[in-house]
């Protein structure tokens, strides 16, 4: 841990002020949801943002249902944490810690999920995963604990 958990408040005003196009839709038990629109590149996509201390960020496509390559030898979906019908970006590493709770999710998780978009799409045309990082073993849910 970097510095003091940021309060829900602090989180809410921040994505506010950075990114009012995700608007939040509730805060229920601690949970804050954040569902709008961005566009990295060329498709617009339809997103949300779930958070709950003390678990990590989670991001998801709600629309476009995102593509699978069956063939690929990168997987049919690089990056993403299971279930496949509902799949949860993988935008960093948690064993590496490279986001904890003093971080703003305006800051971190939102360019994080555009960079991630923005792979994707070019993954989509070349087949090839440029975003980095670690792949997933095949079945194998990491560190990361989805709700």
């Amino acid at each position: 841990m970097r510095g003091p958990i940021l309060t829900n408040n602090a989180q809410i005003a921040s994505m506010t002020r950075m990114w009012p196009g995700l608007k939040r839709r509730g805060q229920r038990r601690g949970r804050i949801k954040w569902v709008g629109t961005v566009r990295p590149q060329f498709q617009t996509y339809r997103i949300e943002i779930s958070h709950l201390v003390p678990k990590p960020p989670q991001v998801r496509v709600l629309s476009p249902e995102l593509t699978r390559l069956p063939d690929n030898e990168e997987g049919q979906l690089p990056h993403v944490y299971p279930p496949a019908d509902d799949p949860t970006l993988c935008l960093y590493d948690p064993a590496n810690d490279e986001w904890d709770h003093s971080m703003l999710i305006s800051e971190t998780i939102v360019p994080w999920a555009l960079d991630w978009l923005a792979c994707y799409e070019l993954w989509l045309m070349t087949g090839r995963w440029t975003g980095g990082g670690r792949h997933q073993e095949v079945g194998h849910n990491e560190e990361l604990e989805v709700e």
